[in-house]
């Protein structure tokens, strides 16, 4: 799980597209006035309270945040 993984999370989220993305922090803070970093180190620990999901292809278990538009995992960590 990585930074890249967050900003897809709050993308979809906040339906920032692929032209807007550079300015998704500024997007996140003007939005919920909380520093993008900062909200990404609590969305790491608030990852471990999600039930777990299991990949179709992989079959491993995660806590994850899945996508409201399509079938797909946007963070994940192993379970």
């Amino acid at each position: 799980m990585d930074i890249f993984d967050f900003e897809e999370l709050v993308s979809e989220m906040l339906d920032v597209n692929d032209e807007e993305r550079e300015e998704l922090p500024d997007i996140f803070y003007a939005t919920f006035d909380i520093d993008f970093d900062n909200a990404f180190e609590f969305v790491k620990r608030l990852i471990l309270h999600t039930p777990p999901v299991t990949a179709g292809l992989t079959g491993k278990s995660y806590h994850a945040f899945i996508s409201r538009n399509t079938p797909v995992i946007l963070m994940k960590v192993e379970k």
